[in-house]
């Protein structure tokens, strides 16, 4: 009976590490795609919004070249925290790569969705980062990208990806540390 409880739960930690990025402890992109198709297969089911929004951190190079690796891991680790403090429970958040992260706000207009992007990105603008041992601390921001279903040219979690994608584009190119929808 103990090796068979202990089999299933390896088997359950082994299916969570499968689908968690280990840094962020977030969904991996794997599991995101997974989800996120589920979600807008039950919006067009049910006739539901699905509001996606792509967040990429400004200037994270920078902070790489200038601090480090282990100090851009836990910049990473930060805005994860600060972004899985705002959502909702029903919300998905993954790391979708790099310093990018989506997260999935089901049964969410674009109008409710800029504004909790809003909020987003004013904690991590508001959040500080300790630095190195004699260092200031760091300050960053993000520019987020905002796209939701059912909206015209969007059928596919493909195309959900690429509008919001598209979106952040327009948010860097004015200057970053912006939502654009």
């Amino acid at each position: 009976a103990r090796v068979i409880e202990r089999t299933k739960a390896d088997k359950a930690r082994l299916e969570m590490l499968a689908i968690t990025d280990p840094l962020t402890l977030t969904l991996n992109r794997r599991a995101l795609v997974e989800r996120l198709d589920e979600e807008m297969e039950r919006a067009r089911r049910y006739g539901l919004v699905l509001t996606l929004l792509m967040v990429d951190l400004d200037h994270f190079k920078r902070v790489n070249d200038t601090h480090g690796h282990l100090v851009g891991d836990d910049v990473l680790r930060d805005v994860s925290m600060i972004i899985q403090r705002e959502v909702r429970t029903v919300d998905i958040v993954a790391r979708y790569g790099g310093e990018e992260f989506v997260v999935v706000l089901p049964e969410t207009a674009e109008e409710g969705a800029v504004a909790f992007a809003e909020r987003v990105r004013q904690r991590i603008s508001e959040h500080r980062i300790s630095g190195e041992e004699g260092e200031d601390a760091l300050s960053l921001t993000v520019s987020i990208g905002v796209a939701t279903f059912p909206t015209s040219g969007i059928e596919t979690t493909d195309d959900l990806i690429s509008h919001a994608d598209d979106a952040l584009y327009r948010a860097k190119a004015e200057g970053r540390n912006k939502v654009r929808a």
